[in-house]
């Protein structure tokens, strides 16, 4: 592979606070970039604030400056703003909005009830910098009739039209800056499946193209036209979402390599179980690929005993990035007297397949032998306010804090004496290799991918069994009890990370699998 061949990513969306398949996505492109490579996000969702997210991600050293994001509906906007810009219209004001109706602020938001002789006829709702997000028109039956969107510069992007009965969308219009539309999308209120779309000419209001069944071919279509501009462009599905698309992009436009982040199969995740739901389109389309990269030794040769294709396959874990003595590294080695020798932490997203609930419950058993031990978790997610009523339950509001999202696991792995991993399965469990690389070793339970591949039983980490919840409470109060044993531990499994999970041989290996794809392409004349 040289240089000259572009590299896109295909993701669904991208935003600010994510887990850690976005984040793992950033950082593989981020590393082609610094590379030399051009690379491209390719996101497919609608989404106003991609010009603020861009430039966030790149203050926040969250994506390399030279990586390009793209949006399918800002391409058609004709939209080329990249970053946020300081142009806006002449705002109307609330009062403007009101049209001479009544205005009630909605307590505890900035947005506001809008009643014209008694009757509630809008919604308008603002962002935190005051900007106008969206109004929502209601008829004198109370029915949702329409939502406009706007704009961080104050330009009506959208019209929503609505379902009386079932108040979802049924019709969706796009407008460019000049309020001509594009786009239009018919939607089923019942699941919210797009049912025919229509693609305009902005400037005549002709209807150039109709796409009907879904968006999988109005997708493919504006993928393949970018493609048609570079010469042997590899593309990589990054998301389980858009499988479909990289699965229906002709061959001759680009090498396609479908990228795995998880386990393929369903719980209880054995070589041989059922392929999960969100896997099955790139499982059933495995021949339309030309490779297919996974981040374990483990799950690679699970696929090949199932499937074959031993020259398909392709192990590419993530890896650490040592920063030397300045950035984070110093914020670390000034921070090891800080580590507080009663803090165990977790950093996840916090969703039923994590299992935080398994850590909670440990921990009730842990502070009856160490009754001034502390559990901080970090992370958000659906089952957030199901585990802060399980710490009431369970009487530990004392020991056991939910804290919310970190922009800085870094930190918080730092002042912890070791991190606990409970999920159902994970693709690689990136949270054990950030952990360890803080020199904080990691309690996991042995799942299938990732743990066993990063943690060396009683050396770097401890191992315990699928859901023994009595085995987790025991190794952590073991690590609590010989604390300067655990900090051992952590010492030795960040120079077993430095020495096999470093970035150079991360960018060797991504670039020889490349290499080994597009010759299993050219040997397959596909």
């Amino acid at each position: 592979m040289d240089k000259q061949q572009p590299i896109f990513f295909l993701m669904n969306s991208i935003d600010l606070v994510r887990g850690g398949l976005t984040k793992a996505s950033l950082k593989q492109a981020s590393t082609f970039a610094e590379m030399g490579f051009d690379v491209y996000m390719v996101t497919f969702n609608y989404n106003l604030n991609y010009p603020q997210i861009r430039h966030h991600l790149v203050e926040m050293d969250k994506i390399h400056p030279n990586v390009t994001i793209l949006n399918h509906y800002e391409e058609l906007d004709g939209n080329m703003e990249t970053s946020p810009s300081k142009k806006t219209l002449k705002k109307k004001t609330l009062k403007d909005l009101a049209e001479g109706g009544t205005i009630n602020k909605r307590k505890g938001k900035n947005a506001y009830r809008i009643y014209q002789n008694g009757v509630y006829t809008k919604y308008i709702d603002y962002g935190d910098d005051d900007h106008l997000n969206f109004i929502d028109y209601f008829n004198e039956n109370r029915y949702r009739t329409k939502r406009e969107d706007y704009d961080p510069k104050g330009n009506l992007k959208r019209v929503v039209f609505m379902d009386f009965n079932k108040n979802k969308p049924r019709q969706k219009v796009y407008y460019n800056q000049k309020k001509e539309a594009y786009l239009s999308e018919w939607i089923d209120p019942k699941g919210g499946s797009v049912i025919r779309i229509n693609h305009f000419n902005p400037k005549t209001g002709e209807i150039t193209k109709i796409y009907r069944e879904g968006s999988t071919k109005f997708k493919v279509d504006w993928i393949t036209s970018l493609l048609s501009q570079y010469k042997d462009p590899i593309v990589i599905s990054d998301t389980r979402s858009t499988d479909e698309v990289l699965a229906e992009i002709p061959g001759k436009y680009a090498t396609k390599i479908w990228r795995l982040h998880s386990s393929h199969v369903h719980y209880p995740f054995d070589e041989n179980g059922d392929i999960a739901d969100k896997v099955k389109t790139g499982i059933d389309n495995l021949n339309q690929y030309d490779g297919a990269f996974v981040l374990t030794e483990q799950q690679r040769q699970d696929l090949i005993r199932r499937f074959g294709k031993e020259d398909f396959f392709h192990t590419i874990p993530h890896y650490h990035e040592s920063k030397g003595k300045s950035g984070g590294a110093i914020k670390k080695f000034l921070s090891k007297d800080e580590r507080d020798p009663k803090l165990a932490v977790v950093v996840s997203r916090l969703s039923t397949l994590k299992r935080i609930d398994h850590t909670i419950r440990a921990f009730k058993k842990v502070i009856q032998y160490i009754p001034d031990a502390k559990l901080e978790i970090w992370g958000t997610g659906t089952e957030e306010e199901k585990l802060k009523t399980l710490v009431k339950e369970q009487s530990l509001e004392g020991n056991v804090s939910v804290k919310g999202y970190t922009h800085d696991p870094d930190e918080v792995y730092q002042r912890g004496l070791f991190s606990v991993l409970t999920s159902k399965s994970e693709g690689f469990a990136l949270s054990v290799l950030e952990s360890t690389v803080n020199e904080t070793p990691v309690i996991s339970y042995d799942v299938r991918y990732g743990p066993n591949d990063l943690i060396h039983h009683n050396v770097t980490g401890k191992l315990v069994e699928d859901k023994n919840i009595e085995a987790l409470a025991d190794e952590m109060i073991d690590l609590f009890r010989n604390p300067e044993t655990t900090k051992q531990m952590g010492i030795k499994g960040a120079a077993f990370i430095n020495e096999n999970f470093n970035k150079e041989s991360y960018k060797d290996k991504f670039l020889t699998s490349i290499a080994k794809v597009e010759e299993y392409k050219k040997n397959n004349h596909k």
